[in-house]
């Protein structure tokens, strides 16, 4: 079946260096103007083997209009369906953010869902969670993810994002795959194109965002955004859209919004036998049949440990103490935590996997130690990852118990 893609240019207009200081800009407008990405139209339904190999594996990301129109979600979530629900387990509850501006220093709370859903729309309360059980049968997967090995071995989550419209995210990458489908409202995506990634200073790097003020941003002290050429996707109900793994973008919604993401492991997608894969539609495909991993097992993964050191490495060359410092681990910059026995083995454990990375025994690591570097030696500093997380979490408890003292 032909695939028919429309690239539709943006109506931003570029705005002098004059305007830019005077004038409050949001992120993604003062440029030249913004282009939108890929655009499947309605009606052009596509396979698994036809998206992998057109968007996924080079990276693209794509909206496919009306995807899901057929999904009984569609029609049935309402305020009035959610409400009526019953056979929810009476200690079920989901995550809430406080603030429609995303911050991510501040705490979530949790609370019952019809609770959420009888005040979100008092409130700047939105709802983040795994798409809730009682409400899995409702979501009919879109066509081109309708894949046996895909839904069964690859998928790491599926998560709800409720809100009454007007939340606004941070500028950020995810380190996932990710499918994200909108059930009601509109959305706005803006996209930073991986050759401008290096104008983007992410200041957060152990959360994977920007401090970007989305809404008024400061051009002297990220003067690098004056040189990208934006990329957007607007989304309308129905409508899902493809975000490539660690592709930089920045999310506004709008009305009564509710989206469902999808989120599988990017290292998996060549794993996949796409021939395998069914190129009927089935309308009995929705997330109750499908498996989730969870993120503890992939941010625990040899090839997610790899791509994040990497990362960390860069062109740069490393010894022991930079190295460490450089991998910006929250806990090792905590008072509470720096001079405890607890810090004491965690550092032990990461110049153990320095040694494990120094593989040309320089006294320093760098880009061809990462080249040069066994497969089985990722193995054995993902183990080292886990035993760090395991330290970690231990720390918290005790941390938790104190605080009740």
């Amino acid at each position: 079946m032909a695939i028919y893609i429309a690239l539709i240019c943006g109506l931003l207009l570029p705005i002098s260096n004059t305007a830019v200081a005077e004038t409050k800009i949001a992120f993604g407008e003062a440029n030249p103007p913004s282009i939108h990405v890929a655009i499947v139209k309605k009606g052009s339904s596509i396979s698994t083997k036809d998206f992998f190999t057109t968007f996924v594996y080079e990276q693209s990301p794509v909206v496919f209009k009306a995807a899901i129109l057929d999904s009984p979600a569609y029609r049935l979530w309402t305020d009035e369906y959610f409400m009526k629900l019953s056979g929810i387990p009476r200690d079920h509850t989901v995550l809430v953010e406080s603030r429609k501006k995303e911050n991510r220093t501040a705490p979530p709370t949790r609370m019952p869902f019809k609770e959420f859903v009888s005040v979100y729309n008092l409130t700047d309360q939105y709802m983040v969670e795994s798409v809730p059980s009682f409400l899995r049968k409702d979501y009919m997967l879109p066509h081109h993810l309708q894949c046996e090995q895909l839904m069964r071995d690859v998928i790491v989550e599926t998560m709800m994002w409720y809100s009454s419209g007007g939340t606004v995210s941070v500028v950020h990458t995810d380190s996932v795959e990710n499918m994200n489908c909108l059930v009601s409202g509109t959305k706005r995506f803006v996209f930073v194109p991986p050759e401008y990634a290096d104008k983007v200073l992410f200041d957060h790097p152990e959360g994977s965002y920007s401090g970007i003020d989305v809404d008024d941003v400061d051009y002297a002290k990220y003067p690098g955004l004056a040189d990208i050429r934006f990329m957007h996707a607007d989304l309308e109900p129905g409508d899902c859209l493809y975000i490539p793994f660690k592709w930089i973008h920045q999310v506004r919604s709008h009305n009564r919004n509710i989206a469902v993401n999808i989120w599988w492991d990017t290292f998996k997608n060549k794993a996949i036998d796409l021939e395998r894969c069914d190129e009927d539609f089935d309308p009995a495909w929705t997330l109750d049949r499908v498996d989730t991993s969870g993120f503890e097992d992939l941010e625990s993964s040899p090839a997610m440990i790899r791509d994040f050191v990497t990362g960390v490495i860069g062109d740069n060359s490393l010894y022991v103490g930079k190295f460490i410092s450089s991998l910006n681990l929250p806990m090792m910059s905590d008072s509470g935590f720096v001079g405890s026995m607890e810090y004491n083995k965690v550092l032990a454990i990461l110049r153990k996997i320095f040694e494990l990375m120094d593989v040309g025994a320089d006294g320093k690591v760098d880009a061809l130690d990462i080249r040069d570097m066994p497969e089985s030696r990722w193995t054995d500093i993902s183990v080292y990852f886990k035993e760090i997380d395991a330290i970690e979490k231990d720390a918290e408890v005790i941390e938790e118990i104190h605080d009740e003292l």
